[in-house]
């Protein structure tokens, strides 16, 4: 796996490679979704959202309050499941199939 480069490097990238920063970023995503178990389709989309809504900000605090809004919304969903998880279930309606009538 890629290493993290230390914060200071993060920050100069930030401020005069921006691209590469965003590539870094990009393969940190990739190789953290490889790595996960059975996780890959939920993953994979659940970074393309984060990326389409970081796309529309304008600023480095925009994306921050951004990417942590949608951080804290999925971590109230898990919370919510684990703690109440009855507000989740959900009851069908079963309905029997009809076998057709049978030709002679």
């Amino acid at each position: 796996m890629t290493p993290l480069p230390d914060f200071d490097t993060l920050r100069w990238l930030a401020d005069h490679e921006p691209d590469r920063l965003e590539q870094l970023q990009h393969q940190l995503n990739q190789e953290a979704i490889a790595a996960s178990d059975g996780n890959q389709e939920q993953l994979t989309c659940l970074v393309f959202n984060l990326e389409q809504q970081l796309a529309r900000c304008d600023n480095p605090y925009h994306r921050c309050v951004v990417a942590m809004g949608m951080m804290r919304s999925k971590l109230y969903t898990l919370s919510t499941i684990i703690n109440e998880p009855e507000e989740f279930l959900e009851t069908a309606k079963i309905i029997p199939f009809r076998r057709p009538a049978q030709k002679p």
